[in-house]
């Protein structure tokens, strides 16, 4: 029997010599090189993928001799210097301070860090998912990227923006269909979408056997959890989300909203159809009284 070939080993970062001459690389390059090490899909680059990347830096940047102990004091050197959470994983704000590349680029990164809730996100995601098609656009991701920038005195180039927009889709467009789910943005922005709020309080599926105190306890409980702004009304995303969930939770498919553009599209359709018919006084909100209707509370 002959023997099996040993795979040789392929440094993913040997086809970027902007590298080798601690040249600035582009924006989507930097995003494939993370996307690459992101092993996990985790959104940093952690474990195994540590060790690879820093062991192809080496490969890379060095006619040295390559040996475990050596990637392991240049890991331990560079994490002390740039892993600014102390988490020990690289975030891509992170990254950039080992590979140069488009301050703009990365500044956007930290822009999004501030936001921090799913109403936020659904405000969002109903101003740029213009034609609302359940997911973002190349064109309505770059109509987004542009306003961030704008928002802190940046203008960038069509070409430019063409740039960003393709590092962007690189590491979240996580299906490779050339747009982003509401999932996908959520990543984007760092933000975790909420679970389902009548889906863990579990309660809401058994309130017909409740009594009448308990079940309006229930109910305040539910508008008090959407009422963000403690307005007493459920206003604009709010809304979104308050009809998401409850569609989410009336399907009982175990669907994920977040992940599916048909489901997104659904849950508009549905939220039109709730509006005509419980939205009472036609002010375009949800007072305690109309959210009740639409719960079955009477």
């Amino acid at each position: 029997m002959s023997k099996q070939r040993r795979k040789s080993y392929v440094n993913f970062l040997q086809k970027y010599p902007d590298l080798r001459d601690n040249k600035r690389i582009t924006a989507d390059k930097f995003s494939e090189i993370f996307q690459h090490y992101d092993t996990n899909d985790s959104g940093y680059i952690d474990d195994e993928g540590l060790d690879k990347f820093f062991r192809d830096l080496l490969m890379t940047t060095t006619a040295a001799s390559i040996t475990p102990e050596l990637v392991e004091d240049l890991k331990e050197c560079f994490m002390e210097s740039y892993d600014d959470a102390k988490d020990g994983r690289i975030a891509i704000t992170e990254l950039a301070n080992i590979l140069p590349t488009d301050e703009n680029f990365i500044l956007l990164f930290r822009l999004t860090e501030n936001l921090t809730s799913s109403v936020e996100l659904m405000t969002l995601w109903k101003k740029y998912d213009r034609n609302r098609s359940g997911y973002i656009t190349k064109g309505e991701l770059g109509a987004f990227i542009a306003d961030l920038l704008a928002q802190h005195g940046k203008r960038v180039s069509g070409e430019k923006l063409e740039e960003y927009v393709q590092g962007m889709l690189k590491i979240f467009d996580k299906n490779n269909d050339g747009h982003l789910s509401l999932t996908e943005m959520a990543k984007l922005l760092s933000i975790k979408p909420e679970e389902n709020f009548l889906i863990t309080s579990s309660k809401l599926a058994k309130f017909q056997d409740m009594g009448e105190r308990e079940r309006l306890k229930l109910m305040h409980q539910i508008f008090d959890h959407y009422d963000k702004g403690q307005t007493g009304f459920l206003e604009g995303p709010e809304i979104d989300l308050f009809v998401k969930d409850l569609h989410d939770f009336e399907g009982a498919s175990g669907e994920d909203t977040f992940c599916q553009a048909d489901s997104m599209r659904k849950v508009d359709i549905f939220k039109e159809d709730l509006m005509r018919h419980c939205d009472v006084d036609k002010d375009g909100k949800l007072s305690k009284s109309e959210v009740r209707l639409i719960l079955g509370f009477h």
